[in-house]
């Protein structure tokens, strides 16, 4: 009789350890998807983050590049006007005198 009870209690025993060992295995498997969603979300911030600097540097470098290139196009313009400027009065004057000719 006491070899059947110290079994029943073995077999409880056992029954027992399992037991907390699925409710622990559910728990850590719970916290394993909570840490896996907090790092995910972290990673989507960082990521969009990211995105939004970048998009920043890069405007800034953009709207850099156009002031040069604007300020590039007006002193071209401006050394163009002045090459072309001493040519402007001869040529008037040759079509002018042109047009007076076969007159």
């Amino acid at each position: 009789m006491e070899l059947i009870k110290q079994i029943k209690d073995a077999e409880k025993q056992a029954k027992d350890i399992v037991d907390k060992a699925r409710q622990d295995a559910a728990l850590l498997v719970e916290e394993s998807k909570k840490q896996r969603t907090n790092i995910l979300r972290e990673a989507q911030r960082r990521r969009l983050e990211a995105i939004e600097k970048a998009v920043a540097d890069a405007q800034a470098a953009g709207k850099t590049q156009v002031e040069e290139l604007n300020r590039q196009g007006g002193q071209d313009i401006l050394a163009l006007k002045a090459a072309c400027s001493s040519k402007i009065q001869p040529c008037i004057d040759t079509i002018v005198s042109r047009l007076q000719q076969t007159s």
